[in-house]
């Protein structure tokens, strides 16, 4: 038996070390929840679109499973609008996060708020929800068809037959895609939230256009104090082309009821920055339009 070439030998580590990227890339943006939540405090308009959503769909309070919920951006500001909220995560550290906002909730917000661990790609409840959501470009943490479409089943199995999926997505940058992966960008200095440090933020990424993965590097660089090594924390995202996002979730069963390209409710452009989709279950024996 003829041993593998030297290329396939290349080949072959080259793909162990993205798998090992990749799995980095799920886990440590999250690991630090603290300055997670410092990183995004300006990010309102997605919370906004869910509660708008939410409240216009069920015309007062109502029941909704939010999958990835993370550190509860969006789903203390649901509580806080008198929906129930199944909320689930695979982070640890990030329900711990959630959980101390929960905590300033008063109690009946809190008693409406219920959170849990677990994968969004093999969750089972026992129970359809009317409405189902996945903000902050979760679903981008589905890295293949196959990821995609057993979440999309799960995600169809415990949705209501009137209810309604709606997640959000970025819209590729093809320039944003195609940066220099050697330089750094969006150069920005900041307190820490936890040491008070003066810290620098970078970032870069490599992108694979076959996978369609993008590899994130984060740098935290330390600008005063004892601490001078740079912290280098990485992400990995999925990028979904819109024709393509919407043929996936035709193959699993939904149709796209209504498509954004922001959180204010305008139309899907080119240069959008975000897809915002609006989902319902197909209608047996019907037409895929249906």
């Amino acid at each position: 038996m003829s041993r593998p070439s030297r290329s396939a030998r290349s080949s072959v580590r080259t793909q162990r070390r993205a798998e090992r990227l990749i799995d980095a890339g799920i886990r440590e943006h999250y690991e630090d929840a603290v300055l997670y939540d410092h990183e995004y405090r300006r990010r309102r308009r997605d919370v906004q679109f869910y509660r708008r959503f939410s409240s216009e769909f069920f015309e007062g309070p109502g029941t909704i499973l939010e999958l990835a919920c993370g550190s509860g951006r969006v789903t203390t500001a649901l509580l806080r609008d008198g929906h129930t909220v199944f909320g689930m995560d695979l982070s640890l550290p990030m329900l711990r996060r959630a959980q101390t906002r929960m905590a300033r909730l008063g109690r009946p917000a809190r008693s409406r708020a219920r959170l849990f661990c677990g994968d969004m790609k093999q969750f089972a409840l026992g129970r359809p929800f009317p409405l189902i959501v996945m903000a902050f470009n979760a679903f981008e943490h589905l890295y293949t068809r196959g990821e995609v479409e057993v979440c999309l089943e799960r995600v169809r199995e415990h949705l209501s037959p009137d209810g309604r999926f709606v997640f959000d997505v970025q819209n590729p940058d093809i320039a944003w895609l195609c940066r220099d992966p050697d330089r750094h960008w969006a150069r920005t200095r900041f307190k820490h939230p936890v040491t008070g440090e003066k810290t620098e933020y970078t970032t870069n990424h490599i992108y694979d256009p076959i996978s369609q993965i993008a590899l994130i590097r984060l740098y935290y660089r330390p600008l005063e104090g004892k601490r001078k090594q740079t912290q280098v924390v990485n992400l990995s995202q999925r990028k979904f082309f819109p024709a393509e996002l919407e043929a996936l979730l035709a193959a699993s069963g939904f149709v796209v009821e209504k498509r954004f390209g922001d959180f204010d409710g305008e139309p899907l452009h080119g240069d959008a920055g975000s897809q915002v989709l609006v989902c319902r279950r197909k209608r047996p024996g019907l037409g895929s339009g249906q």
